[in-house]
């Protein structure tokens, strides 16, 4: 529920346990992801190995790896804001906190509220998608080669960004409040 201090990977702390049942969801979501990335190298290798071996390539290889990106992503990407690993530019964010701790607490909840707006308006944009994904019976692919559905991708995106909307508000919370008993600074020479 916070973000980490220190970001330089060959130093870092040993990992710690999910806290809460969110953070037991986030981090199995994560895992789960991890194990689609095993997946898709799985089935590009054996798909490299047929094409090769026999001149038989596994259909619908581009399909399933270009949704699975989709799926990885999303699934990955409340963890990722969990444990502090969300790219930002912190050439001007770390500095100002260290000058202005309170301030810049403050400044880094606003950030995290409008990353609920933004998570926000994925779900909202996405919902409809996928209930018609799912009410039509869409799916990817060509016809009498390899076809799947679109609705469990669809449903990930929703799922993964209303997670993410949830972290970035119970960042912004945690924010607020230490913000409040941070020290003002801007007293040093």
């Amino acid at each position: 529920m916070s973000y980490e201090e220190n970001t330089d990977l060959d130093d870092q702390p040993p990992p710690t346990a999910p806290s809460s049942p969110f953070g037991h969801l986030v981090d199995g979501l994560n895992g789960l992801g991890s194990l689609v990335i095993a997946a898709v190298m799985l089935l590009m290798c054996a798909d490299v190995f047929m094409r090769n071996a026999f001149n038989q390539p596994i259909d619908g290889v581009a399909e399933m790896v270009s949704a699975s990106i989709i799926i990885i992503v999303f699934l990955q990407l409340p963890g990722t804001l969990r444990h502090g690993r969300m790219s930002r530019a912190d050439l001007f964010l770390d500095p100002f906190m260290t000058k202005r701790p309170r301030a810049g607490l403050r400044l880094r909840a606003l950030f995290s509220l409008f990353g609920i707006f933004a998570f926000g308006v994925i779900v909202y944009a996405t919902w409809p998608i996928a209930v018609r994904s799912w009410v039509n019976s869409e799916f990817l692919g060509i016809e009498g080669v390899f076809t799947f559905p679109t609705w469990p991708m669809r449903f990930v995106v929703v799922l993964g960004a209303a997670l993410a909307a949830v972290q970035y508000a119970l960042l912004a919370w945690h924010d607020f409040r230490a913000g409040g008993s941070a020290p003002a600074g801007g007293g040093e020479p």
